[in-house]
This record gives C-alpha cells, structure tokens and sequence, in this order.
C-alpha cells in the first residue's frame, strides 16, 4: 500500500493546459524553471459581540502565480499574449520577432495551468504533486537582466524572464467537475 505522506521539492515543471482535456498546449510547456511560487491572497473577518470574538471566516481572494525560466520559445509567448510570431524568412540570417507589450496581448483569455513537484513518500517511493490552476490570467511577459553577472543577454531565448498570473476561482473545473 502506498502512503499518503509525501515530501515535496522544488517546482520542476510548469504548463499552459489547452482547457478541454486537460492535455498541455502545444506551445504550452514553460522550459527551465528557475524559481516558481504560488502566493495565496485571502482575507478574514473577526464576527464579534459582547466585547469578545464569537468567530472568525476566513476566505480566498485569488492566488498569484510567479514562474521564473531561463528559457522558453517564441511560440509560449505567443501563446500567453495572443501575438504573432513573424519570420524574416529562411538561412543563417532568419530572424523572429513578435510585439511584447501590444494593448490586445496585456488581456489575454485565462488558461488553466499545471504545476509539477517531484515528491517522495514517507516509504522513499518517488511521487509527483500536481497542482492544477484551472483559471489563470496572466500578465504581461517580463524580462530580468541584461546584467553584468551573468553576462548580456541578447535574445529571448537565454532571457530570464517571469510569467505571472493571477489564479481566479471558479465553480467548475474545466473537465467539467464542481470545486468544493
């Protein structure tokens, strides 16, 4: 029998889910992940009388998704901001170029999104949490650097940048099952 007691470690894996199947995108998968957290906003209410506390509600506003990669291709960025990618054409001298920061690409539909953790149970078998964001709306494309430490970066391919979303919460999953 397997346990129910895991360890988790850091975030190794992030991907844009296509929102029928629960497959990933196409272009959906975030390569390199540097650094990655979920940060959860919530809020609370101290229900008082009789100068005393009688209880205390608590609830979830959003939770803010931050991933940070070393790499990832034209076509994920397209993905997450609605853009085009263009081609110079063919040979040693094609370049791509795309707009980052269009009006139409700061809006983009919301995506689910799903976060893997490598895992071990308490048994030392190897285990893989899954969190599955069902509504993330992301923000604009970033970029950190260039910087003298780690050299220039010139392109969007070795740029370290941050993929941030908001995680909106919904009813219905998007398989279709009601969220408690």
């Amino acid at each position: 029998m397997t346990s129910k007691v895991v360890e988790g470690f850091s975030l190794t894996h992030a991907a844009i889910l296509d929102g029928t199947t629960g497959a990933e995108e196409v272009a959906g998968d975030i390569y390199g992940i540097r650094s990655g957290t979920l940060a959860v906003d919530t809020g609370n209410y101290d229900n008082t009388g009789d100068d005393a506390v009688l209880s205390t509600w608590n609830w979830l506003n959003f939770a803010t998704l931050t991933v940070q990669a070393g790499y990832v291709p034209f076509d994920t960025i397209a993905l997450l901001s609605g853009a085009t990618v263009t081609s110079s054409g063919t040979g040693a001298t094609d370049y791509y170029s795309m707009p980052l920061w269009d009006e139409l690409s700061l809006n983009t539909p919301a995506r689910p999104v799903l976060l893997r953790v490598p895992a071990k149970d308490k048994d030392q078998n190897i285990r893989n949490l899954d969190f599955v964001l069902f509504k993330v709306q992301f923000g604009p494309f970033s970029c950190d650097g260039p910087s003298s430490k780690s050299g220039l970066l010139s392109n969007a391919h070795s740029c370290r940048h941050a993929i941030q979303g908001a995680h909106i919460l919904r009813k219905v999953s998007f398989l279709g099952r009601k969220n408690s």
